[in-house]
């Protein structure tokens, strides 16, 4: 039998604490005044429905009915707080596994690992990668699974989730997939005010929403016939979200503190995590000021070894330089792509490794799926 290493502290992927039910609520570091007039609040939840759900699906192990859960989303979206919450919720009679770097060790399995009838296994992209050899922990880990009589809810990088059911059918072994929601604009501003008076606050109004183009064009994949290999041809359709935000607009008085709130959420794309960050970068206590805050833009197509070194980076959430190495097989050198990638701002370095920064997830998101280096999520609930 095979154990795995434990991480005791800290955060899975994004380097935020755990102090309430959303992690982009979390406390980022930040400049002495801005932890002015903090005071203490119950936790915001932005995951409600989720949590019910899971303990629904507990209550239906307790009586006999066992359906193993995969928690998706994408990095900074709530996954590992939303664990720590159920885990406290369900501590006499569960184990929490947390994993924030590779996994590659096999060591003998303690009897007492699985010995409680709830594990909750956070980062279970880290239990494999892309490599040659690079399946056989997460292999050892399903067989585990499928032997064991204790309810497995367990946490996945989207990405990374959407690539290994590909190649080893992992939904068969987690039947139930939740894929956490964005948060709504009343939600993203009870996470990110939390932890403020309400009077302590200045906003500055007149901001105007970006609104996403008119035209949608999707990439479809046509044959023709002097073609060996399918054509991808962009065909346009109509973006629903423009007509219902310029409808909200004529028909919403918004103050200055709900415009505001209002971009954030838009511009994180619900990602409770990234609004914490462009929140950060447009605060400067007492003063909210969102006019001036320009989002990232790509000056230039990446080359494709440089967007296969990103994807494998958004893929698994924090990746050290080896593991790169190992991805790229020793084909090219990955130094230029890393020097390129951190100047360009789209990745950062954290705890000994690589990944993405908050302010360009939704980029790096869009980026990823036009070039087909990660796919579109096909499950749903």
């Amino acid at each position: 039998m095979i154990a795995f290493p434990l991480k005791v502290a800290g955060d899975e992927e994004e380097s935020l604490s755990r102090s309430s039910l959303i992690e982009g609520c979390d406390q980022m570091s930040g400049d002495e005044a801005e932890s002015r007039g903090r005071i203490d609040h119950p936790p915001c939840i932005g995951f409600q429905n989720e949590f019910e759900l899971i303990q629904e699906i507990i209550s239906m192990y307790r009586s006999g009915t066992k359906q193993n859960v995969a928690i998706l989303g994408l990095p900074y979206s709530g996954r590992s707080t939303l664990l720590a919450a159920l885990n406290g919720e369900y501590k006499d009679s569960s184990y929490l596994v947390e994993y924030n770097s590779r996994i590659t060790k096999k060591r003998e399995l303690l009897e007492s690992r699985y010995s409680q009838p709830i594990i909750f296994i956070d980062g279970c992209q880290y239990l494999f990668s892309r490599r040659i050899g690079g399946f056989s922990v997460l292999d050892d880990f399903l067989e585990e699974v499928a032997s064991s009589s204790s309810l497995f809810i367990t946490t996945w990088n989207l990405h990374a989730w959407n690539y290994i059911r590909r190649v080893r059918e992992v939904e068969r072994f987690f039947p139930k997939i939740i894929r956490l929601s964005p948060l709504s604009d009343t939600e993203m501003r009870e996470c990110i005010l939390k932890d403020y008076t309400e009077a302590e606050l200045q906003f500055i109004g007149d901001v105007d929403i970006e609104l996403p183009s008119l035209l949608r064009f999707t990439p479809y994949p046509v044959k023709l016939p002097w073609k060996s290999e399918p054509v991808e041809i962009p065909l346009p359709s109509v973006n629903i979200d423009r007509i219902s935000l310029r409808r909200q607009r004529k028909e919403m008085n918004l103050s200055d503190e709900e415009l505001v709130f209002q971009k954030i959420t838009r511009m994180a794309g619900g990602n409770p995590g990234v609004g914490k960050a462009i929140w950060k970068k447009s605060f400067v206590y007492p003063t909210v000021n969102l006019k001036d805050y320009v989002p990232m833009r790509m000056p230039d197509p990446l080359l494709r070894n440089d967007a296969f070194i990103l994807g494998i980076i958004a893929m698994t959430g924090n990746i050290s330089r080896e593991e790169l190495e190992g991805a790229a097989g020793g084909e090219y050198s990955i130094c230029p792509t890393l020097y390129r990638l951190l100047s360009l701002g789209v990745i950062m370095k954290s705890n000994g490794g690589y990944q993405v920064c908050p302010e360009a997830l939704l980029l790096v998101n869009e980026m990823l799926l036009k070039l087909r280096i990660v796919w579109e999520s096909t499950t749903h609930d």
